[in-house]
């Protein structure tokens, strides 16, 4: 860094440029020997690892380096040169490892205008267009969004940069509330792990997922295409694709993002809940369905959507104060007030929750099929789901306890075929009498066929074989 080299001959430290020493030790500044302009062109991935060690080593970087980064043609290089692995890779070496500090690297990246590069949009670098098939589309901020295919004049490119520039200004500011958020988690968590005699271990949340989730949040309601038509996210393209990120990671910040705009209405209700009655906030039993259906989607990723969603709610609670100007409620309280606590206090000690989805079912399918009298196939699922939703409900019931509540539901099923075959004969007789009239066994029609012809069915034989006679 900055030029200094070890001379394993004389055991010295050549300094080359007569101020990298200066630099390292006294001013604390990352400084490219020559023009940064040039360096950072030469090879792009520099000025991302300028970001990494000046987070790292708690490092400033030099003006002229900012002024680099900030350029369009070092935008353009990292986006065009730059293999998408090495660029992850880069990324990675941000997140995490000893003195890492995420916030701050994608503080920076976002302050330096390098979102867009790093985490780059569907179709905008090499070798990416063979699979996006349309305009990227959606909701930024509740804005509609409408991304450029190549055909698109100079107003719709520049209103569609102006959209991803809010997006990323979004993306700072989820950021901020982060720090809090987790400082608030990690003593929710010591206060109920202090509480319980018998305390486990309960879910934990993932630093590094939780940052780049809250980072890319406010593009999570973009899709766009792909060869088959197919409606694909873009914040999974970004990880998969701009990153190339392992399976498991896309996997995650994919079940992370799907669920975040339910878990922060289920953190807005208890804001609400808790604004009315004062105190902590008892989750109803529909709650406890509700939320034992999403942990038992996300599994060990709750936690960390859970933190995400609270950024999320929390920046738009702040929103809500600030449009409405008559408000008694400053915009600080929605930051003072975190209903993640009282969810997460909920899930793990009151309603014992956590690794739901961990817990064996009463009845496996064959059993089902067995003791249902069921054909193999589709209809399984569906008494699968029930006995979920019935063992969330009530977590202390027994096996025969869910064979009858099954055995109800087939019969309630089976009673609702029935009715609906009823409601639509019902029909078919009605759509009969009202166009081609109906027998009334003396030889003569229903009012509805008053011109004395045939029942319907009679009547295309009769015309069919009078036209036959006829040909």
């Amino acid at each position: 860094i900055n030029s200094l080299f070890y001379n394993i001959r004389t055991n010295k430290v050549e300094d080359w440029t007569g101020r990298g020493l200066t630099d390292l030790i006294e001013n604390r500044l990352i400084v490219t020997p020559v023009d940064p302009h040039e360096t950072f062109h030469d090879d792009p991935l520099r000025v991302l690892r300028a970001i990494r060690f000046c987070v790292r080593l708690d490092f400033t970087l030099h003006g002229d380096i900012v002024a680099a980064a900030m350029s369009r043609r070092v935008h353009h290089s990292l986006h065009v040169k730059v293999s998408r692995e090495r660029v992850g890779k880069e990324l990675e070496g941000m997140l995490t490892g000893k003195h890492a500090r995420p916030g701050r690297a994608l503080n920076m990246i976002a302050e330096l205008h390098l979102a867009g590069s790093v985490f780059a949009f569907p179709g905008s670098f090499p070798g990416d267009m063979g699979q996006v098939f349309g305009p990227v589309t959606g909701q930024i901020l509740g804005v509609e969004y409408h991304g450029c295919c190549g055909k698109d004049g100079p107003e719709a490119v520049a209103l569609a940069a102006t959209h991803r520039a809010r997006g990323w200004d979004e993306s700072s500011a989820l950021l901020a509330l982060l720090p809090k958020i987790m400082e608030s988690h990690v003593d929710e968590r010591e206060m109920v792990l202090g509480q319980d005699s018998n305390p486990a271990s309960p879910s934990v949340m993932n630093s590094r997922l939780l940052h780049v989730c809250a980072f890319i949040l406010p593009f999570h309601n973009l899709t766009f295409p792909d060869a088959k038509g197919r409606e694909c996210s873009v914040t999974t393209h970004m990880i998969k694709e701009a990153l190339k990120w392992s399976l498991k990671d896309v996997q995650a910040v994919t079940k992370i993002l799907q669920h975040a705009d339910e878990m922060a209405e289920i953190l807005s209700e208890i804001r609400s809940q808790s604004q009315e009655e004062g105190g902590a906030v008892q989750l109803s039993p529909p709650c406890r369905l509700r939320s034992g259906l999403l942990l038992r989607s996300l599994k060990e990723h709750w936690v960390t959507c859970l933190l995400t969603a609270s950024a999320l709610e929390m920046r738009s609670s702040q929103r809500r104060v600030e449009e409405n100007s008559k408000s008694d409620v400053s915009p600080a309280s929605a930051i003072d007030e975190l209903p993640s606590r009282h969810f997460y206090r909920a899930i793990v000690s009151e309603l014992d929750l956590d690794e739901c989805w961990k817990v064996r079912p009463h009845l496996n399918g064959k059993e089902i099929i067995k003791e249902l009298g069921l054909p193999k196939g589709p209809l399984v699922g569906l008494y699968i789901e029930d006995q979920t939703r019935w063992m969330l409900l009530n977590p202390k019931g027994s096996r025969d306890e869910c064979m009858a509540h099954l055995v109800e539901r087939k019969r309630d099923r089976e009673q609702e075929v029935v009715e609906e075959g009823e409601d639509d004969n019902a029909v078919l007789d009605g759509q009969n009498a009202q166009n081609v009239g109906v027998a009334n066994g003396d030889g003569k029609t229903s009012p509805a066929n008053t011109d004395g012809s045939k029942h319907f069915s009679k009547k295309f034989r009769s015309d069919e074989q009078a036209e036959m006679t006829t040909n």
